[in-house]
C-alpha cells in the first residue's frame, strides 16, 4: 500500500506500463489439453485424417487463448460432460475464463485504496470544520466538486474557485 502521493503515482505509472495480456497457448499446450480430453472423455471413433481435421478446427477456434484458459476448459469438460466437447462448447467455455488478479490489477487496487483513503480524510476534515482553504486548493478538482455536492464547499464565481462553506452562527439578540 502506498504511503505517500509520490509512491501512489509511481505505483500507478508502473501498473500503467504493464502488459497483462496472456500469451496464446503454444501448439504443444493446445495438443496436450485436447489429448487429455480425448483420453478422458469418449467420442465417436474417427480415423487419422478426421482426427487431424478435428484438431485443426479446435486449433483455429481456441488457438488465441492462453494455456490457463484452455486448462479451465479441460477441467470443466471433465467435470460437466460425458462426451468429448463440441468446438462451440469449448469456445464458449474458454470465453468464460477469468484470470486471477494480475500484479497490475493488484497495484491499481492499492492505488485506488490509497486515493480513496485520502479523499475520505479530506471529507472528514471538512465535516470536522478543521479544513483550511489550502487543503481545499490542494485536492483534485473532482474532489472539490463532490465536496460541493455534499454541501461542504461552495463555488465563488468571481474568484473562480471553491471555498469552504462555514456554518452560519446566529448572533445573540440584543
Amino acid at each position: 500500500m502506498p504511503e505517500t502521493v509520490e509512491e501512489a503515482k509511481a505505483l500507478r505509472a508502473w501498473a500503467d506500463a504493464q502488459d497483462d495480456r496472456q500469451a496464446p497457448a503454444t501448439q504443444g499446450q493446445l495438443t496436450k489439453h485436447l489429448t487429455f480430453l480425448a483420453a478422458t472423455l469418449p467420442s465417436k471413433s474417427i480415423d487419422d485424417d478426421s482426427g487431424k481435421m478435428r484438431f485443426a478446427v479446435y486449433a483455429s477456434l481456441l488457438g488465441e487463448y492462453g494455456n490457463d484458459a484452455l486448462a479451465y476448459m479441460a477441467r470443466r469438460a471433465c467435470a460437466e460432460l460425458d462426451w468429448f466437447p463440441t468446438p462451440r462448447w469449448g469456445l464458449e467455455t474458454v470465453q468464460q475464463y477469468r484470470a486471477p488478479a494480475s500484479e497490475k490489477d493488484q497495484a491499481l487496487a492499492l492505488c485506488h485504496r490509497f486515493w480513496q483513503g485520502r479523499f475520505e480524510d479530506f471529507i472528514a476534515l471538512l465535516k470536522a470544520d478543521t479544513a483550511t482553504q489550502a487543503d481545499v486548493d490542494a485536492v483534485p478538482m473532482q474532489w472539490r466538486k463532490i465536496a460541493m455536492e455534499r454541501g461542504h464547499l461552495r463555488w465563488i464565481e468571481e474568484e473562480k474557485r471553491y471555498v469552504i462553506r462555514r456554518p452560519v452562527i446566529a448572533e445573540a439578540a440584543e
